[in-house]
């Protein structure tokens, strides 16, 4: 079973636009309201694919009703942890090409009671567990060592941990050698940034500089150019050869979903290229799916079958 954590969850609006025009009004051609946030998405796509996770977040306690009720219609389990702040928002707005414009609210920063109560719900969960995943932002004033904690809580739970965070609570956490980080090119060079390591000239690059500084595996995310995973002296590269038009919204999440299912599965890291050729195939495959989706947090498992024998995959070298 996969853990998954949502330190920042929100309730996801999306809207479905011709096309959008700056400073002028739009009529929405359709409009859906759910429980997102990025854990919660990987959460829901495991569901998707008929992987077995539960979902770990804090909600506000006016949303848990709500919250509790779009998950649960989507047969996602779920261990919500009531919170005195409110929920955030996150307004997606698509156009028919495909482009998604988002505005994302920052949230409330929770108490440290909130924390405590999340780390308890993941040690309490961790026996039925494999693997934990810690996906997206924070909301402002979260204490920089949280993920630290949840990584040396998952480290003495035996969990594999896959990490899609980024800058401080990034960097605190490599010293500690997580299985597998997942930040975007964007994110992995606020990250290294941070740790004082500079300009990364290249996303390569990126995930080399990851490795170095603690993490055992690295995968630096990059578009429609597709990721790029360094493990060890290995370095790939896995892509479409077509990037697909679509909602781009959710397709990280799913690709961490695809990295913690195959986690799952394997019961560690790949070892070798093959290995690792496979398991970035399914990222990719799954990651791909999830454009094709109106919304976040969904995948057709027929649209991955068909996509995963179209995954490029190259060897980079030094």
């Amino acid at each position: 079973m996969i853990i998954t954590v949502t330190p920042n969850p929100a309730l996801d609006i999306t809207y479905a636009v011709p096309s959008v025009a700056l400073g002028e009004s739009h009529r929405v051609a359709s409009v859906s309201e759910r429980a997102g946030g990025k854990g919660l998405n990987v959460a829901a796509v495991l569901t998707s694919m008929r992987h077995r996770s539960v979902a770990v977040a804090p909600v506000g306690a006016t949303d848990v009703d709500l919250f509790a009720s779009d998950l649960g219609a989507r047969r996602v389990p779920h261990h919500l942890v009531p919170s005195p702040c409110p929920t955030r928002r996150s307004v997606a707005v698509v156009e028919a090409g495909g482009r998604a414009t988002l505005f994302n609210e920052p949230g409330v920063g929770q108490s440290q009671r909130v924390w405590d109560q999340v780390a308890h719900e993941v040690t309490a969960l961790a026996p039925q567990a494999s693997v934990l995943t810690v996906s997206g932002s924070f909301p402002p004033g979260t204490d920089p060592e949280l993920v630290r904690r949840l990584t040396r809580l998952a480290h003495e739970a035996g969990l594999r941990l896959v990490l899609d965070v980024s800058g401080v609570h990034l960097s605190r956490a490599l010293a500690l050698r997580p299985d597998l980080v997942k930040p975007n090119r964007i994110e992995a060079a606020q990250t290294l940034t941070g740790l004082g390591r500079g300009e990364v000239p290249s996303v390569p690059g990126a995930a080399r500089a990851l490795v170095a500084a603690g993490a055992r595996a690295a995968i630096v995310s990059d578009g429609t150019n597709g990721l790029v995973l360094v493990h060890d002296d290995l370095a790939l590269r896995a892509y479409l050869p077509r990037s697909l038009s679509g909602n781009p919204t959710g397709a990280g999440d799913a690709l961490t979903a695809a990295l913690a299912a195959d986690l799952d599965g394997i019961g560690d890291l790949p070892t070798g290229r093959e290995d690792w050729a496979a398991v970035l195939r399914r990222g990719v495959a799954w990651s791909a799916a999830a454009v094709l989706q109106p919304v976040a947090g969904a995948v057709d498992p027929a649209d991955v079958d068909r996509l995963l024998r179209t995954v490029e995959i190259e060897e980079i070298r030094p």
